[in-house]
């Protein structure tokens, strides 16, 4: 098992770029933008591990310059070979440069968050049932992520285990842990690549399994409490790590090592999403949702909810929906500090007239369409229009249990949803008819983006 090293910033990049270097490291957290007046204390001062000199960085010596030559090689490489797959060429002499442009022209629109389809229309009244169910879990499933070729999905569950699931055939593979058993993991997240799975969970630490080499590459320290939520940034080995020790740690996969952490989070983490641009957005129990500008050193705090925000997904750079106790589905939008839309009640109530949690949403990236879970039967299909501030539902899909994890293919193809029957942060209620599983959900034949 590899140790984990520790860096003061992500990449030598901001290393050389004295602009964007704090001046200490007691200066992680970021300014609030919303100047809330939420100052670090001293005791979160302290909340970052001992060890500060880490290994020199392979690229420490290089100049800014050099190093954004560097990345952009880089990224041709990667996205030349991609778009090589796709199209089934490997000779480099006939292969179109056009398929190159285009994905180029196709990732700039991305980053800038123009990139849009409406596409939930088409799913207005579908009857949906399940074409595949995957049980393996022997408690209730809390996270599943797929890989961005959306063969292979990976599936973590309260008793400890990660498993491994070919989508065509339905074969798994248990990865994690060697152990016959292991902790509770709340969450896991994986690569655009494929190449990286994270896994978190009550014993405090982020595993990363190298799926390429079949084995973990290393398990990082640093949160003090569980782990309860993860994701990659897209297209890197940037990884965004939340706890219930209101932390958010930024890693670097890349180089195996510690980045920083980010303060502000007055209590638990309970869900993290991120896209392209070097941001994430997290929600926590403290009912805030937040946008972390990490090159920017900044955040911007959104409120709404009158109960803790259990899972937050991102439409784009610009809109991102969340989900509450108070059993409402939020849409928000970075120009906004309130929600443009909440729909409350969204999966109605139980027999004592308490709303039904949202355990989980999805987004359909660069889209139009989103989905819900909670435990009233449904997954719920929506339709969020006029920029994100109106949000109507357009499909029920039957699944029984705790909806605890959703997640569209990259073409929106399908949707997959893990079930338990218990909340995934929790043993609140308990469904006792319920199958630990996960159900596959196929939306259309054609691509929907």
């Amino acid at each position: 098992m590899a140790p984990a090293k520790t860096a003061k910033r992500a990449g030598s990049k901001r290393k050389n770029d004295g602009d964007n270097q704090f001046s200490s490291r007691k200066k992680a957290a970021f300014h609030d933008e919303e100047l809330s007046g939420e100052d670090l204390s001293g005791e979160e001062e302290e909340r970052v591990e001992s060890g500060e000199d880490g290994s020199e960085d392979e690229f420490a010596g290089e100049t800014a310059d050099e190093t954004r030559l560097r990345l952009a090689k880089q990224y041709l490489a990667t996205v030349t070979n991609e778009v090589k797959k796709i199209e089934e060429d490997d000779d480099a002499d006939t292969f179109n440069q056009d398929a190159i442009a285009h994905r180029l022209q196709q990732d700039i629109a991305e980053a800038k968050g123009k990139r849009y389809k409406q596409v939930a229309d088409n799913l207005v009244g579908k009857e949906i049932h399940a074409s595949q169910v995957f049980r393996g879990h022997k408690l209730s499933v809390t996270s599943i992520a797929l890989s961005g070729d959306d063969k292979t999905l990976f599936s973590a569950g309260k008793e400890g285990m990660v498993y491994q699931w070919d989508m065509e055939s339905g074969a798994k593979k248990r990865i994690f842990p060697d152990e016959k058993y292991g902790k509770i993991i709340n969450g896991l997240a994986v690569s655009q690549d494929g190449q990286y799975v994270a896994i978190g969970g009550k014993d405090s630490l982020v595993h990363v399994y190298d799926v390429r080499q079949q084995k973990l590459a290393s398990s990082f320290k640093g949160h003090r409490d569980a782990v309860t939520c993860l994701a990659f940034r897209k297209g890197t080995h940037q990884l965004f790590s939340g706890s219930l020790d209101r932390t958010i740690k930024i890693w670097n996969l890349d180089e195996m090592c510690y980045v920083e952490t980010l303060f502000g989070h007055q209590c638990q983490i309970n869900g993290i999403a991120s896209l392209l641009r070097e941001r994430c957005v997290s929600v926590g129990r403290d009912r805030t949702m937040r946008l972390w500008k990490v090159m920017e050193e900044s955040q911007l705090i959104f409120r709404g909810h009158t109960h803790s925000i259990d899972t937050v997904a991102m439409s784009n750079e610009e809109f991102f929906c969340g989900g509450s106790q108070d059993g409402g589905v939020s849409l928000w939008s970075v120009m906004k500090k309130k929600p443009t839309v909440i729909r409350r009640l969204a999966h109605g109530a139980d027999e004592f007239g308490n709303p039904n949690w949202i355990s989980s949403v999805a987004a359909l990236n660069y889209s139009d369409l989103i989905a819900s879970g909670s435990c009233d039967g449904l997954v719920r299909l929506w339709k969020c229009a006029d920029q994100n501030s109106s949000l109507e539902e357009i499909a029920q899909l039957p699944v029984k249990g705790f909806v605890n994890s959703l997640c569209f293919s990259s073409t929106g193809k399908f949707l997959v949803a893990g079930v338990g029957q218990e909340h995934r942060l929790g043993r609140w209620r308990r469904i006792g008819d319920a199958k630990n599983s996960i159900v596959v959900l196929p939306l259309s034949d054609e691509d929907l983006v």
